[in-house]
């Protein structure tokens, strides 16, 4: 008896996608992963533009997609702009496919030190970017919920051009609530990783703290402070 594959249906550039919210005109795909693709588009409405993440389907990839919804549905209540966090916007389905809308932004702090030439930031660059991030921990904390996944790639960079840069926190996809933390669990990527989870001790929201010293430390020296390639 021979098998069928369904292929998922293709969104291509120039296609509208229908929100609950507005409809989004996708211009172009920035980005592509194991979880799907990050379009940017148009919000016909306000002709602003917008990040949208077309999610893959699949059974683990929708509890992904749940647990990430239901975090940014806690993080609902915080302002966004005043906590350094990303602007969600909605979830819909298009296609058959999940996808979630967020305010783009410009680049993250690995693009910005590769369009740099991977020179080190100067002190004065990475104070703000310090505080900022700080800010977003503090508020992230108040609702006791771990990012788990703070790395260069998901801070993004709000106005490349102007000498004070102002920083977002992104990519809920990793969070977790405080309160489901067991020890042993993998989390955070490797060159990150606190050594409390690497050593399967008690974990606490300090592990953010941690990943965000690793990416000061990326900053200043324009490298990874440990290997990212190896857990030792």
């Amino acid at each position: 008896m021979s098998t069928v594959t369904v292929t998922e249906p293709d969104i291509q550039a120039g296609q509208t996608l229908c929100g609950g919210q507005a409809e989004y005109s996708v211009l172009e795909f920035i980005g592509e992963g194991c979880f799907g693709q990050v379009a940017r588009c148009q919000n016909l409405q306000t002709k602003e533009a917008v990040a949208v993440k077309i999610l893959k389907k699949g059974p683990g990839l929708i509890l992904d997609t749940e647990k990430e919804v239901t975090i940014l549905k806690v993080l609902s209540v915080l302002n966004p702009d005043a906590t350094n966090l990303v602007k969600f916007f909605e979830q819909f389905i298009h296609m058959g496919r999940t996808c979630l809308a967020f305010e783009m932004l410009q680049t993250n702090l690995y693009d910005l030190l590769s369009h740099r030439d991977y020179e080190s930031m100067f002190l004065n660059e990475i104070r703000p970017i310090a505080k900022q991030l700080f800010v977003a921990l503090d508020a992230l904390n108040t609702l006791g919920i771990l990012h788990t996944d703070i790395k260069p790639d998901n801070i993004m960079v709000i106005n490349e051009l102007d000498q004070a840069l102002r920083v977002k926190l992104i990519d809920f996809g990793e969070a977790i609530p405080a309160s489901k933390v067991k020890p042993g669990m993998e989390l955070q990527p490797l060159g990150y990783k606190a050594p409390e989870v690497a050593l399967g001790l008690n974990i606490t929201e300090a592990i953010d703290v941690w990943g965000v010293g690793c990416v000061l430390a990326f900053l200043f020296l324009a490298d990874n402070l440990f290997p990212v390639n190896c857990d030792y």
